[in-house]
């Protein structure tokens, strides 16, 4: 028996409140499956409780738009600030555009792969 952790707990729990948005499972459901959840010590107690929702089709590879996520939201709160200070200390060079570059290079990678694919 594989043990599970909370990381795969969450994940699991993760599933249930999607299929309960999308409507394959109700409110009294979808607590007593979270109660399941949360108690289950192996991969296969967990697996019962969620296998049978299935997947939304068309649906991103797992990790693939968090990270863009992530880094595009990395990108925009390192460029304001970069900005802000810039324009509050008295304008000048416009350094921000090395802050820019830098916190673009992960979003212009994953818009290259994206592209070859």
């Amino acid at each position: 028996m594989t043990r599970v952790g909370d990381l795969e707990r969450e994940a699991a729990r993760a599933r249930l409140v999607e299929a309960y948005a999308a409507g394959r499972i109700d409110a009294p459901e979808l607590e007593s499956r979270a109660e399941r959840v949360w108690g289950a010590v192996g991969a296969d107690e967990l697996a019962v409780v969620v296998d049978d929702l299935g997947e939304e089709p068309g649906r991103a590879p797992s990790g693939a738009v968090p990270r863009f996520v992530r880094d595009l939201l990395v990108f925009l709160i390192c460029s304001a600030i970069a900005v802000a200070v810039w324009h509050l200390t008295g304008r000048g060079f416009f350094w921000p555009v090395w802050v820019l570059v830098y916190a673009g290079l992960p979003l212009l990678r994953f818009l290259c792969r994206v592209g070859s694919s």
